[in-house]
């Protein structure tokens, strides 16, 4: 699932490229990806130009004219794809828009259909009601603030990191890695990390995002950026799909267990279940 550095590379090409655009034309191939009335969303989209991008969590946000704003979630295998005209639409494409003016589409490409499009009003200030939820963006937070929000609660680190609501775009890959970094085991008890410890791992988090940022994101599976590219920092990564393979840390064996639910990555040696005091 594309996570925060990988929507944030999505975001940045947009920007670069479609800051001014107006949307002439839907087209929804696929009921599914889209929240609410077919014809309701083609109608109220079209003539409306994109002002600004922004990110929140994992979903991209195109701030539109009018108050309003076309959110859309990757989900598991989405795509966002800026096309010249003449390409076909592949077998997995879910929408396809046009702009006046513009001979390049932009095409939602999603194999497993999980991801989902919507438009809705925005606040005053921009925001868009549906994701008000989400909790901070870990590239903004304080490490001060991160490990008294941690030390609050009372669960397994891993899972809380994943949590939408708890921390807003982390997912299976950063967790994985940024505590890897921090040398901390994914099941231990937040509430028994040290504060230390959690200013480690806030350290971590930051940096990893950052530099997959840099990277273009990580492409393990079918990430793609906005032009089709795909990202360079999967060639960086110490756990993440690497189970039987030498740490780099350490040489010990990485394994692969899971936890909450979902399959994770870690070295035992570095990241023991109950560190010496």
């Amino acid at each position: 699932m594309p996570e925060l550095p990988e929507v944030e590379t999505i975001v940045r090409g947009l920007r670069r490229k479609m800051i001014g655009w107006k949307f002439s034309r839907s087209e929804i191939l696929t009921a599914k990806c889209l929240r609410g009335s077919r014809n309701e969303f083609c109608e109220s989209l079209s003539g409306r130009s994109v002002v600004e991008f922004s990110r929140r969590g994992k979903n991209i946000v195109f701030h539109l004219s009018g108050g309003a704003a076309l959110v859309v979630h990757l989900r598991m295998t989405g795509q966002l794809h800026l096309v010249p005209p003449r390409a076909a639409p592949g077998e997995h494409t879910q929408a396809i828009f046009l702009f006046a003016g513009k001979r390049e589409q932009l095409r939602f490409n999603d194999t497993r259909k999980f991801g989902r499009i919507w438009l809705e009003e925005t606040g005053a200030a921009g925001e868009v009601p549906s994701l008000s939820r989400l909790g901070p963006e870990p590239l903004e937070i304080s490490c001060r603030e991160f490990a008294r929000r941690v030390q609050a609660k009372r669960r397994r680190i891993k899972p809380l990191l994943l949590d939408q609501d708890f921390l807003a775009g982390v997912g299976n890959i950063y967790a994985d890695e940024s505590l890897h970094r921090a040398r901390i085991h994914p099941r231990r008890n937040s509430a028994e990390l040290s504060r230390a410890e959690l200013l480690r791992l806030c350290r971590a988090l930051k940096r990893i995002l950052k530099a997959a940022i840099r990277a273009g994101g990580t492409s393990v599976r079918s990430y793609v950026d906005s032009a089709g590219l795909r990202g360079g920092y999967q060639n960086f990564l110490r756990v993440y799909q690497r189970a039987g393979e030498p740490c780099r840390n350490c040489g010990g064996a990485l394994v692969r267990e899971t936890v909450g639910g979902r399959s994770t990555f870690f070295c035992p040696r570095c990241q023991p279940e109950s560190p010496k005091t």
